[in-house]
């Protein structure tokens, strides 16, 4: 993944905006001033590992490694937000299509792990409604069992055809997979994969 920030900026960002607690809460229970926080998750400072673990176990989470070199999905949210921000709505696409070949590429615990960190908003329900819908048929694929914020995550209250081409066409609702269709995303399962 392309991005200015340091990969602990980005920990620390997706963190915060998974516990939904803001930078304050997180420099009280932290012990560090809110400001610091605001600078590492923006990269205005670079944080050593202690301090990085710091302010994550200050959110809930804690620094782990797994042996892949997939994003995450809160990695991929995080990127479909950035480029949907700027306009790019087609970057935003093909980073959730990317997305979905991460998923499938990986098996059992690791395709969970990918998963498990709450994506941070994207700044769009649809986009937010098809990774959501994306995640649960990948991991249903394996009989996997769901990260929590997958209860919470959108549903959208009218369906979003991705390919606008195809809006009312029956077959290609009936070709998307059923977790995303729930959400109210229709695309063709064939879209959901690169070429």
């Amino acid at each position: 993944m392309t991005s200015h920030l340091s990969t602990g900026s980005r920990l620390v960002r997706q963190a915060r905006t998974g516990s939904g607690l803001s930078q304050r809460a997180i420099g009280e229970r932290a012990a560090i001033p809110q400001s610091v926080i605001a600078r590492a998750e923006t990269g205005g400072r670079d944080l050593n590992s202690s301090g990085l673990d710091r302010i994550l176990r200050a959110t809930g989470y804690q620094l782990t490694t797994i042996p892949t070199l997939r994003d995450t999905v809160a990695e991929a949210a995080d990127q479909a937000g950035r480029h949907l921000a700027e306009g790019n709505e087609d970057a935003a696409y093909r980073d959730v299509i990317q997305l979905s070949d991460d998923l499938a590429a990986e098996h059992g615990a690791l395709r969970v792990a990918l998963a498990v960190c709450p994506p941070p908003p994207t700044g769009d329900a649809r986009y937010d409604a098809w990774i959501a819908g994306l995640v649960e048929w990948r991991l249903d694929a394996e009989r996997l069992p769901h990260p929590t914020w997958l209860e919470t995550a959108p549903h959208l209250t009218e369906h979003w055809w991705v390919d606008e081409f195809s809006a009312g066409d029956e077959a290609v609702a009936r070709a998307t997979p059923a977790p995303i269709r729930r959400r109210g995303v229709i695309i063709d399962e064939a879209e959901l994969a690169s070429v």
